[in-house]
């Protein structure tokens, strides 16, 4: 599965960028941060974010929010004043499953299934 860079934010030394790609019929979207934020949030200066929408569940978050327009998943995604954290708000307010992964380079995980 091929991921495609839709946004990249960079300030003070942390860079924050977000991509998506689609995995049979799932939405793959993950944001890679790093910087000295990421030290601070993560205790690494490196990490990554990773949420799976199944298909069901991706219908459903379209039916509501649209993919385009101004409140649409597109604008979501790349609007840098919001991560995949607020996207993960998003769908627990909707009711919407989704799978969430993070992990750094030392080897900190954590796991949420769907």
């Amino acid at each position: 599965m091929e991921l495609r860079e839709i946004a990249r934010f960079a300030h003070a030394g942390d860079v924050r960028r977000m991509l998506v790609g689609l995995d049979g019929g799932s939405l793959v979207v993950r944001e890679d941060v790093s910087g000295p934020s990421a030290l601070v949030a993560y205790g690494e200066e490196e990490y990554r974010l990773r949420m799976v929408i199944g298909p069901d569940a991706l219908s459903d978050l379209l039916a509501r929010v649209g993919f385009s327009g101004e409140e649409g998943l597109w604008a979501y995604l790349s609007d840098e004043g919001r991560g995949l954290v607020d996207l993960m708000d998003l769908c627990d307010g909707l009711g919407i499953s989704y799978a969430f992964s993070s992990m750094g380079p030392k080897g900190s995980l954590q796991f949420r299934p769907a």
